[in-house]
């Protein structure tokens, strides 16, 4: 039988239509851009960790207001442009919960902060403002991410919330370096300080092997990492530095004079050379004086970043002993520099300058020249009765031999100076530093007490230093004999007024 197919219907394999090949191309196009996009982002950002690692940023400034808000804003707009979504659910459950617990997050950090003793100053609010944008901006960037949904405008919200992560985070980090000075330059969040490395590379520097110069003549003095070892004390100490001016190299090296210098807690030692520009103030005194400029030794008075001796022989450890005993040992076997109490002094921002009023007055004989900048009346953990417990395991006796009021009310202090100083808006520093003012003078010794632009903080202290340099170093005889000011004559019966009442104000590093 014949059967004539040419009239039937042939069988197609299905095809795909022009307009769907065009868009399956379409979606892997768009795939391999988003894929090139991250990882040029991602290769930019391994650029910039390793440049900046290697020193490439290490001179950018970072105490600028200006610049530290304008990256705050604009973190905060591409937050809240990431955040918007007409999603019911989104804005009324998810956001909502999401920056409840950041808030939460935030109040229990900062409650814990304040517990366990880290930091016990009084910040402003903002503070919490500023780091709860950062956290919420790391909190719901993954949440923003996880939306998926058509159209350019998600990817650009997508692209806003994960931009807002590092703005809102460096924001937070700038205005609060901005509240207090720390970290002047990108060099210094990242202990990029050019320093010589121990004993070895003193005696190199000493025989000549200077770098950036030729030997004693060079005209920038160096910082040395040398520690003073706690020999006697045991104290628990992290490593301190030294600043050697350019006369320490030449013949009259050894009879320098001496700034032992504290820093405040939280805090640590380099933050006095860096933050409180003890170099640049040293170096430029020496450029005008021949070379000749104090030797600054920075040691650790606190044990750690978070620590807080008050310079007392507590349970935590003798860091007076530290101080009185096995620096000065350090200072004049590792240094050579000759012990002469009339040319070594010590200079004390914070809790550091709490430091330098007790030290100077219990110990005279080592040190006579005390430089106060925002220090409290007197050593204090916060509560008299924790004072008394933590410092002087209870004893009202050692408490009284450590009050700076109760010492200048019963001994003489020959040959002793005093400064006082205290920033414009750190109204308690400057009410305690005027009440510590007038019981030096009352007790004779040659005092200064001063005012200056900034607050409790670093901005200040190293504005503070720099004022009050020239007339220190005439003090200190750096190039002749000491020249302390006319003492003052004490009345016959000495009643000091009461301190100020101690509070937890005064740790700031």
């Amino acid at each position: 039988m014949y059967v004539d197919v040419s009239d039937q219907p042939t069988q197609r394999l299905p095809t795909i239509a022009p307009t769907t090949r065009t868009a399956a191309l379409s979606v892997r196009r768009r795939r391999r851009r988003r894929v090139v996009v991250w990882a040029a982002v991602l290769l930019a950002v391994v650029a910039v960790v390793v440049a900046g690692w290697a020193g490439a940023f290490d001179q950018v400034p970072l105490l600028n207001a200006v610049a530290a808000t304008a990256i705050e804003v604009c973190g905060g707009v591409l937050l809240v442009a990431g955040w918007y979504r007409r999603d019911r659910a989104w804005l009324t459950r998810t956001l909502p919960v999401t920056l409840l617990a950041v808030a939460a997050l935030v109040g229990v950090i900062a409650a814990g902060l304040w517990v366990t003793g880290t930091v016990t100053d009084a910040y402003p609010p903002s503070f919490a403002v500023w780091v709860g944008a950062g956290f919420a901006a790391a909190a719901t960037c993954p949440l923003v991410l996880r939306h998926h949904a058509p159209g350019r405008i998600v990817v650009w919200r997508k692209a806003a919330a994960v931009a807002a992560v590092p703005l809102s985070l460096a924001g937070a980090f700038l205005l609060i370096d901005q509240e207090y000075g720390i970290w002047p330059q990108v060099g210094d969040v990242l202990g990029h300080t050019p320093v010589v490395n121990g004993e070895q590379g003193l005696r190199n520097l000493i025989n000549g092997a200077r770098p950036g110069g030729t030997g004693p003549a060079a005209s920038q003095g160096v910082i040395v990492a040398l520690d003073a070892p706690a020999t006697v004390s045991h104290f628990p100490h992290r490593s301190g530095v030294v600043f050697l001016p350019p006369a320490y190299f030449g013949p009259q090296g050894g009879s320098l004079p001496v700034l032992v210098m504290l820093v405040g807690a939280p805090g640590t030692p380099i933050n006095w050379l860096r933050a409180g520009h003890g170099k640049d103030t040293d170096n430029a005194y020496a450029a005008s004086h021949h070379g000749v400029a104090p030797v600054l030794v920075v040691v650790d008075q606190n044990g750690s970043a978070i620590g807080d001796s008050e310079c007392v022989d507590s349970p935590a450890g003798n860091a007076e002993t530290y101080l009185a005993v096995d620096v000065p040992a350090f200072i004049t076997g590792t240094l050579h520099l000759r012990h002469d109490p009339a040319r070594w002094g010590i200079v004390g921002f914070s809790e550091g300058g709490t430091c330098a009023l007790t030290l100077v007055l219990r110990h005279p004989d080592i040190y006579r020249h005390l430089i106060d900048f925002g220090g409290d009346a007197r050593p204090n953990l916060g509560s008299p009765q924790h004072t008394l417990t933590a410092l002087y395991r209870g004893s009202v006796a050692d408490a009284q031999a450590h009050d700076p009021a109760h010492l200048l009310a019963t001994r003489q202090y020959p040959g002793v100076t005093a400064w006082f100083g205290a920033g414009v808006d750190d109204a308690r520093g400057i009410t305690v530093g005027q009440h510590m003012a007038m019981l030096t003078r009352m007790a004779g010794i040659p005092t200064h007490a001063f005012t200056g632009a900034g607050g409790h903080n670093w901005q200040f202290a190293a504005a503070g230093l720099a004022t009050i340099f020239n007339p220190l170093c005439d003090e200190l005889g750096c190039t002749g004999h000491p020249t302390p000011a006319t003492p003052v004559t004490p009345p016959t019966h000495r009643h000091p007024s009461p301190a100020p009442k101690p509070t937890t104000r005064r740790k700031r590093p």
